[in-house]
């Protein structure tokens, strides 16, 4: 029964605008897919460093804290963005080597024209002309 759940979610999401927007360009879809799944482990590690930051809130001053956090913001932000520029960049050699790909794959399926063959009426009007 969940199944059918995510089901029309999904359903929902490609009748919206972003996704009629994601459906159409197949490229940007792809960098996203690639940022997200890039950018779980510094944003999951990220959160690790919140989470034990506010822990230690008892033992050391506000100001610290606040320091902490805005260092490891600045952090996060930085790695986030070079990791946009690496799905990016990750993004194109992925769609180069499906363009190459298919071209090479068409050209590898180009039917051949098939050899004359020659009937057995043919072969005695050659005899024929030859006589």
């Amino acid at each position: 029964m969940e199944d059918f759940k995510w089901e029309s979610k999904i359903a929902v999401f490609l009748n919206s605008n972003a996704g009629k927007y994601l459906s159409d360009h197949p490229f940007i879809t792809l960098v996203l897919l690639v940022f997200a799944v890039t950018a779980s482990v510094p944003v999951g590690l990220f959160l690790a460093f919140a989470v034990v930051t506010l822990i230690t809130i008892t033992a050391y001053s506000i100001f610290v804290e606040i320091f902490l956090l805005t260092i490891g913001g600045v952090i996060l932000l930085c790695v986030l963005c070079c990791l946009a520029l690496v799905a990016f960049w990750i993004s194109c050699v992925l769609s180069i080597l499906y363009i190459i790909g298919s071209h090479i794959q068409n050209y590898s399926l180009i039917p051949r024209v098939p050899e004359k063959t020659v009937s057995a009426g043919d072969m005695e009007t050659k005899k024929d002309l030859n006589d």
